[in-house]
């Protein structure tokens, strides 16, 4: 059974959120309205890799925690983020990194894809400790796209990955879009449809350079997957990775019971606390 307080938290988004959420909103100006209502923001050591942007977070640690944040390719990483992954680099004794990249629809397909790719190829090899990635939603179409891109190329890979409630089918053939089409606090497929078309304005979603669900198989680093049982996109999740569980990744698979979109974000929600003490015992478990 969900927490009381998850309950009430699933109440209220889809009595005040839902709709807006499900709507034929404006990109562009809908992220002028939630950049306005960070408090926090980005601290001052920012490095500009390529088009991308790494925000400096914790700079204690010998191993290196990068997050790259999902938002439908057009929202950046905003301060439920940069607490997330406070949480985590503390909770680990790492460093801890957010990773910016261009956004949709300004920028459309291959922008954020290209990002990502040059700026963890970049990371990965320049750090000679353990380099851990975390993403959710959008970002993991991104980070797992990078990984088997850098996989065919011969290059290292981060040591270990953390997908949460990730996006890997763009075609969004999962049935998970239909069967829990209603059963999702937060949207229904449409949501992540009207993202998806500012982001690819044409382009194929079902090629491999766009979602990891359409490539070959590979060998991942150790994973861990996180997401909600009523979440629209859980097929995502589990698909890809039963996808690469079958290539041979060592892959963790934890699903909650009706939690939301990546739930790890909702600070004081019990299952959030949990999901990050899992993610925590899994990096330090090295």
């Amino acid at each position: 059974m969900p927490s009381e307080a998850l309950s009430a938290y699933n109440d209220e988004v889809r009595r005040t959120r839902r709709g807006l959420l499900n709507s034929d909103y404006d990109p562009a100006e809908m992220r002028k309205m939630l950049i306005a209502l960070d408090t926090v923001g980005p601290g001052p050591d920012n490095r500009q890799l390529g088009e991308a942007t790494l925000e400096l977070r914790r700079k204690e640690g010998s191993a290196l925690l990068v997050y790259v944040s999902g938002g439908g390719f057009c929202f950046p990483g905003g301060d439920a983020n940069r607490a997330l992954l406070d949480r985590v680099s503390e909770a680990i004794d790492a460093r801890g990194a957010m990773l910016q990249h261009r956004l949709a629809p300004e920028h459309p397909y291959p922008a954020a894809h290209e990002d990502v790719a040059g700026a963890l190829r970049h990371i990965l090899g320049e750090e000679t400790g353990p380099v851990f990635v975390m993403c959710d939603s959008s970002a993991g179409a991104l980070v797992l796209c990078a990984c088997a891109q850098m996989k065919r190329e011969g290059l290292r890979l981060p040591d270990k990955l953390v997908c949460l409630s990730v996006l890997t089918d763009l075609a969004m053939t999962g049935r998970s879009n239909v069967s829990n089409a209603d059963a999702d606090p937060m949207f229904g497929p449409q949501a992540a449809m009207h993202k998806i078309f500012h982001y690819l304005q044409g382009a194929n979603p079902a090629q491999a350079s766009v979602s990891p669900f359409w490539d070959e198989a590979i060998v991942l680093p150790d994973t861990l997957f996180i997401a909600g049982s009523t979440e629209v996109m859980l097929d995502d999740t589990l698909r890809y990775a039963k996808k690469t569980e079958r290539a041979g990744t060592n892959a963790k698979i934890s699903v909650f019971e009706e939690a939301p979109h990546v739930f790890p974000l909702l600070e004081g929600i019990p299952e959030a606390d949990e999901a990050i003490g899992e993610i925590a015992a899994f990096l330090r478990n090295s």
